[in-house]
């Protein structure tokens, strides 16, 4: 089934683990981060997507693109969202809301460490050089203490 993409889902009213386990049931993979509590992200095609909003009118929004259609998410921008935020809770991780700004800056890809393999963009926010990975319009994840010598430019 290569028409299937990653899409991001923003769950309402506690249905978020209902809305997944119909999702899996489906045999549709998901994916869910702790960090974000009502967004979780299917890998569907649009055609399933389309028929299960349906019968879930009210208890989901599909995030999607300028003119409102679900917008699918690129295979490696997701890998490396699955990456960040699949690591435990000890590193330090912070969640920011997805703006504009974040969307310029060097590119990287990290080469060594517990998140190596990840792409992003390096900012600096609070003082603190940190790796953005951003799922675009949904999320960005900020990363920090990567060590310079773990990045190259992508």
């Amino acid at each position: 089934m290569d028409d299937q993409r990653w899409y991001a889902l923003r769950a309402f009213r506690n249905k978020t683990q209902p809305l997944m386990r119909d999702a899996q049931e489906a045999c549709h993979r998901v994916y869910y981060a702790n960090c974000l509590s009502t967004i979780f992200f299917i890998h569907c095609s649009l055609e399933w997507l389309t028929e299960f909003k349906k019968s879930h009118l009210s208890d989901f929004m599909i995030y999607g693109d300028a003119s409102g259609k679900p917008a699918p998410i690129r295979d490696r921008e997701m890998e490396s969202f699955i990456m960040v935020t699949s690591v435990s809770y000890d590193q330090d991780i912070e969640v920011l809301e997805p703006k504009p700004q974040y969307a310029v800056g060097e590119q990287v890809r990290v080469t060594d460490g517990i998140y190596k393999g990840a792409t992003g963009i390096v900012k600096r926010i609070k003082k603190d050089r940190k790796l953005l990975v951003a799922i675009n319009g949904v999320a960005v994840v900020a990363i920090s203490h990567i060590p310079m010598q773990y990045l190259e430019k992508v």
